[in-house]
C-alpha cells in the first residue's frame, strides 16, 4: 500500500535534475572547503594599459590614462569561479 501511494506522488511530483543536491543530503553534508575565484575585468585591463604605459611612457597620454582607469575601476564585469568541496 505504501509504495502505491510513492508511486502516485513520484508520478505527481516534478522530477529533480541530477545535479542537484537533495536538501536532506546538504544537511547531512560538511562543507571541507570553499575555493571563490573573482576576475574582474576591468582589473586585467587596467594591468594591461598600466604595463603599457610603463614599458612605453609616450604610447598613452596622460589624461587618457586617467580616463580609461576611473571608468575600469567602475566596471563591475568579472568571471567568478566557485568550488565547494564537501565531506564525504
Amino acid at each position: 500500500m505504501i509504495q502505491h501511494v510513492r508511486r502516485k506522488l513520484a508520478n505527481v511530483l516534478p522530477a529533480e535534475p541530477e545535479v542537484s543536491i537533495p536538501i536532506a543530503g546538504l544537511i547531512q553534508t560538511a562543507v571541507e572547503s570553499v575555493l571563490h575565484l573573482r576576475l574582474r575585468f576591468g582589473t586585467a585591463l587596467m594591468a594591461g594599459v598600466v604595463t603599457t604605459s610603463l614599458v612605453k611612457p609616450e604610447s598613452i597620454p596622460t589624461q587618457v590614462l586617467l580616463t580609461i582607469s576611473v571608468g575600469l575601476c567602475a566596471d563591475r564585469s568579472g568571471l567568478v569561479f566557485l568550488k565547494i568541496r564537501r565531506a564525504r
